[in-house]
């Protein structure tokens, strides 16, 4: 199944294939006992991973197993309207299980219009209408006396000392280098 690579296996890996090489039937439980007392850690994905290298198990393709076959959802016979707009025949469509780039094609649009479409026609959206943040109402306490301009401009005159302050500090510094 698997193509061995050039890439160096991990030591618990190899034991793995080494024992289920001697024993097909071996259980996970068994062989994760046997792997604990060398000192090495397996995992269930390791075990079924050996399993198919060696070929014990069969395995499918990738996207041809179950899951695939259950997607697989046969087309409902759909009438587009006649004259209506892309958004109405992608609705149409939308009803019937198809995918979105199937309909996207059958109706001569982008698949983007098809998302569009399904996002605004779900059930109880009626038309993802969007509202825009309130915008904060002013305050209503303006504080504007004297007394507290004079506070704001003595608070800033301090605020700018403090600074110069630190810059002198900082020039004393870079002229001492």
């Amino acid at each position: 199944m698997f193509a061995m690579s050039d890439k160096k296996q991990s030591p618990a890996m190899a034991f793995l294939l080494a024992e289920l090489k001697k024993h097909e039937q071996a259980t996970y439980a068994e062989l994760s006992e046997a792997a604990e007392k060398k000192e090495l850690q397996i995992y269930p994905v390791m075990y079924g991973r050996a399993k198919t290298m060696l070929g014990l198990v069969k395995m499918s393709k990738r996207g041809q197993g179950k899951a695939a076959e259950a997607k697989v959802i046969a087309p409902q016979s759909v009438t587009l309207p006649s004259g209506g707009s892309k958004s109405a025949q992608v609705r149409a469509l939308l009803s019937s299980g198809m995918r979105a780039a199937d309909i996207a094609e059958e109706v001569g649009c982008t698949v983007a219009l098809v998302y569009n479409v399904k996002s605004t026609s779900k059930p109880g959206n009626k038309g993802a209408k969007r509202t825009l943040r309130p915008t904060p109402k002013p305050s209503t306490k303006t504080d504007l006396s004297l007394d507290s301009i004079v506070r704001a401009v003595q608070e800033s005159a301090r605020e700018t000392e403090r600074m110069r302050k630190a810059l002198e500090k900082i020039q004393g510094v870079l002229h001492g280098v």
